[in-house]
């Protein structure tokens, strides 16, 4: 290696000068001897202790043919445990591209080269296993607090149980500094407080590579200062390989790592060790001005859209013929990775329930918001029809809308689940990556604990609106509410389906309005089902409006006594009897769909059909979005590696 005698200024002193924070320990222990210990003590394992992370010749194309990009092109570096490491560059330098690469995310084109742990492929089980990514945006639960945040994943990495986890989270909670707001919400935390929680949460799983994307990206100095200081001693106390990107760091932050890779254009500019980086840009005509921040300097000078792009292609050039000068033996270690240790199905599922219930009672929008709405609306809608409380054939047409609005309002906010449980999912998809859960995990607990909920939302929206204020029957009380209960979900769980349908949350709702809006054009009600035009008759059979109405007005106009007509000119509705039966004949002559036919049980199980059909594709869709990975190839096209060589030769020539 060629080592470089260069004085540099106070202020870019390199990897001696590292941030006074840095000094400060905020725990005797570090969260990985915590953890071990309280392991140890209930006879459990031990995360990997040493690792190495290689990515070779990486290439990374997007598009095709005459519009084929490159944006990543023969990147190759090689870290241990214990380092941390920079990747910089300037707007569209491919440093993001990278990261999405190195943690298989890069969905928008294909990589290739090689990417191991351990002389391990990377992989999405490898990834899961033994890797974290921290997201530029912290995704949190809102309404939990910081310290059951943490308990819920120290429970979920299994890094600790009984006794031992208030040990376990309160050594997390000093380590990362965040005594002093553990019992606030996580939505009330400072940026950079979320930042440390996902590093801590990170360090419970004891990941042998932690990935931050643009980790002080919003944050203030100080707060940046922070977290680099603390993504320094991970890497060094915890023994963790800590890469990430950062757009330009302050010298205080630039000075807290070990190795920096400078990019621009998707090549390398300099890959190597941070107090090397000055003396070779030196070596190569561009000396470090007095009192200027390295990494301002080196994001100058490899920045083509404010310098020359022969100067920076030549830059790029230049370090083609020199990294292998800057090549480090790493010491060989015992090739592949330990299994981690992960909870069984059962317990993930009990967990994970525990917190989902936890989040319901303290979540304003997604239910407790919905049943207050539900309980307002329907009152409003009780009182409007108050009338119709008469048992008067006169007053059927108005009791029968009534009880159709008692569905139809709840049913269409929906369109607030579409959006809570969207940005939900976006949590989950981290968590399911991060290797906290499984989504089948999540799924089922989410199942077990709304079905509950949908007979309390039946309870609310049809008790006092429809059995008091409308005085509907009492004797179909219980049939009614399972009909309305079972309907519901069906449009829960259709709702359930465009959440994650589509990324974008509008989308999904727009998506979920036509089906609400489908339910009452095909319920059979508004246009009977014989005067539907034939294309359209398939959705009378799948929307689940139609099947709820239909015996939810057997239920409650057959258990009613009603008046005698025999004025059937002026009414509607009339029939000489007083019979239930009788009266829905009557009714059946305006809505086909009525009728004096028990249809109860059959609309039942066709209900639940339907919400069967909805939920499956909820379930499929989350599962496949959750585990879609991206595969590195290991064949490199030979247009890619030819390009390669001929920038390589290029350069030496121009050198020579």
């Amino acid at each position: 290696m060629v080592e470089f005698e260069v004085e540099l200024e106070q202020n870019a002193t390199g990897a001696s000068a590292r941030p006074s924070m840095m000094e400060k320990k905020r725990s005797a222990q570090s969260v990985r001897d915590i953890i071990k210990g309280a392991k140890n003590a209930s006879g459990g394992g031990s995360a990997m202790q040493d690792a190495v992370f290689e990515f070779k010749n990486l290439h990374f194309t997007a598009g095709k043919g005459d519009k084929l990009k490159k944006i990543i092109t023969n990147v190759t570096h090689t870290i241990k445990s214990g380092e941390c490491v920079a990747m910089m560059g300037p707007s569209g330098a491919g440093k993001t591209s990278l990261l999405r690469v190195l943690t298989l995310d890069a969905h928008f084109g294909t990589p290739y080269g090689e990417v191991t742990l351990n002389g391990v492929p990377m992989s999405a089980e490898v990834f899961n296993q033994h890797c974290y990514i921290v997201q530029q945006v912290d995704k949190h639960w809102p309404y939990i607090t910081v310290r059951e945040s943490l308990s819920f994943a120290a429970q979920l990495y299994n890094a600790a149980a009984g006794n031992d986890l208030t040990a376990v989270v309160d050594g997390v909670l000093g380590s990362m500094g965040l005594e002093s707001c553990a019992d606030d919400r996580c939505s009330g935390l400072s940026g950079g407080q979320k930042r440390r929680l996902s590093i801590g949460i990170a360090l419970l799983k004891q990941p042998a590579v932690l990935f931050l994307d643009e980790p002080t990206s919003g944050l203030d100095s100080a707060s940046s200062t922070a977290v680099a200081a603390e993504m320094q001693r991970v890497a060094q106390d915890e023994g963790v390989i800590v890469v990430c990107t950062i757009h330009q760091p302050s010298t205080k932050v630039y000075n807290g790592f070990d190795q920096v890779m400078i990019l621009s254009r998707g090549r390398e500019a300099f890959t190597g060790r941070l107090n090397e980086a000055v003396g070779y840009f030196e070596s190569i005509g561009y000396p470090l001005p007095p009192a200027t921040n390295p990494a301002e300097h080196f994001l100058d000078i490899v920045n083509s859209d404010f310098s020359d792009e022969d100067e920076v292609r030549g830059i790029l050039d230049k370090w083609q013929t020199r990294k292998a000068e800057f090549s480090e033996d790493i010491r060989q270690i015992e090739q592949g990775i330990s299994e981690s240790e992960k909870c069984n199905l059962v317990k993930e599922v009990k967990i994970v329930l525990r917190r989902q219930m936890l989040l319901v009672s303290r979540d304003p929008v997604l239910y407790i918001g919905r049943a207050l709405i539900f309980a307002v609306g329907t009152f409003v809608f009780g009182l409007v029809y108050k009338n119709s409380r008469d048992d008067v054939q006169a007053q059927s047409q108005n009791k029968f809308w009534c009880n159709v609005w008692f569905i139809g309002m709840p049913s269409n906010m929906g369109l607030v689940a579409v959006y809570a449980l969207n940005d939900e999912f976006k949590s989950l998809l981290l968590e399911v990556k991060n290797g906290m859960i499984s989504p089948q995990s999540y799924l089922l607990s989410k199942f077990i604990m709304v079905i509950p909920i949908m007979f309390i939302f039946g309870t609310i929206s049809l008790l006092i609106p429809g059995f008091v204020i409308a005085s509907f029957p009492f004797s179909a009380f219980g049939l009614v509410l399972i009909l309305w209960s079972c309907c519901f979900y069906a449009y829960e769980s259709a709702a359930e389906a465009f959440a994650v349908l589509s990324d974008d949350v509008i989308f999904g709702m727009l998506n979920y309005l036509s089906f609400w809006f489908a339910g009452f054009l095909f319920g059979g009600f508004l246009v009977p089902e014989q005067d539907l035009f034939w294309p359209f008759k398939f959705f009378y059979y799948v929307m689940p409006l139609g099947y709820y109405v239909r015996s939810s007005t057997y239920l409650i106009f057959r258990d009613i006594t009603w008046d005698t007509c025999s004025d059937f000119t002026t009414q509607p509705v009339c029939s000489e009897s007083s019979d239930g039966d009788a009266v829905l004949d009557a009714f059946g002559r305006i809505y086909p769909l009525i009728s004096s036919d028990n249809q109860v049980a059959k609309d039942i199980i066709i209900l639940i059909a339907i919400a069967a059909f909805w939920k499956l594709v909820y379930f499929f869709t989350a599962i496949s979005v959750s585990k879609k990975t991206t595969k590195i190839s290991g064949t490199i096209p030979e247009s890619l590696s030819q390009s390669a060589l001929v920038e390589t030769e290029s350069a030496k020539e121009e050198e020579t």
